[in-house]
């Protein structure tokens, strides 16, 4: 009998489920509302009813979440979630292991979304940085053949450097975070202020001369650079919902970038490559994730 997985990909907005069977032969795609479940009284039991309604038609060996936030270093307790607090501090997988009776890990989301690109890389790297800019700043870290978590558990938050100057609010608690001037989250603001009657899909269209918004361009290339002059990586992965938007610049930002890289060797041999995500592309990638976390158990 085939081995079977399920990945799901949590976001603030929505929850997507994916099963995989071996040979990624995919399955049982379905997305729900975040908000359906996360404002439950009890959220993690909402959860695992969401996640019950596909095991109920489709047993599997393994389920791999993948979470917007901050994970203990082992991977096995939710510290914070900005975007659905209503999971901070407990032991996320461990209890939902429990009441569905099926083994369960997790992960950041943003390493799920790399895993996927990962893997369309031949052969996969052995250093690469992965940053997704939505509505917060979505960072992975690859480096010597596995994914870096850091001692607490939160390596990856470039989004939360600070920028001087800066005193927006972050939903982290803290001030001046990169990514409240980085994100989708500065956009929908700014696109509210300043042009409340341009759609957000046609921000780029129709504003991207304004010089706000070739600010911002010109601070997400610099943050990006400063990661890069530290960890000088193979590859840097971009992609996430703010870069998919239409008529990004997607070329001006590379360029800034390259820009502020520190030469000769990592402007030279930096190479930029852009994600092709799909609404699909989290959820397999927790699939991927699960297949490695789960086959030697079997």
């Amino acid at each position: 009998m085939k081995s079977r997985w399920l990945g799901i990909d949590i976001g603030g907005t929505s929850t997507r489920l994916q099963l995989m069977e071996e040979g990624r032969a995919w399955s049982g795609f379905r997305k729900v509302s975040t908000a359906s479940w996360a404002q439950q009284p009890d959220a993690l039991a909402a959860l695992g009813n969401v996640i019950s309604e596909t095991l109920e038609q489709q047993p599997v060996s393994g389920v791999m979440l993948g979470l917007p936030g901050i994970l203990s270093r082992d991977r096995q307790q939710v510290i914070s979630l900005p975007f659905i607090q209503a999971l901070d501090n407990q032991p996320v997988a461990a209890m939902l292991s429990h009441r569905l009776k099926v083994p369960v890990a997790m992960d950041k989301d943003v390493n799920h979304l790399m895993l996927w690109d990962l893997m369309q890389i031949d052969p996969v790297p052995n250093c690469a940085v992965g940053l997704y800019p939505g509505t917060g700043m979505g960072n992975s870290l690859w480096l010597e053949g596995r994914f870096y978590h850091g001692h607490h558990g939160g390596a990856g938050e470039l989004g939360h450097v600070p920028l001087s100057g800066n005193s927006l609010p972050c939903p982290c608690g803290n001030m001046g975070c990169a990514e409240t001037l980085t994100s989708g989250h500065w956009l929908s603001r700014w696109a509210a202020k300043y042009a409340a009657e341009t759609d957000m899909s046609q921000l780029f269209t129709l504003q991207g001369a304004h010089p706000d918004l070739q600010a911002f361009v010109q601070r997400l290339a610099e943050l990006i650079a400063t990661e890069m002059n530290i960890l000088d990586p193979e590859y840097l992965i971009l992609g996430g919902g703010v870069l998919s938007m239409t008529d990004f610049p997607l070329a001006s930002l590379r360029s800034r970038i390259q820009q502020h890289l520190r030469p000769p060797v990592t402007r030279e041999g930096l190479k930029i490559i852009f994600s092709h995500a799909t609404d699909h592309t989290g959820c397999r990638g927790a699939c991927l994730a699960a297949e490695r976390r789960f086959r030697s158990e079997e």
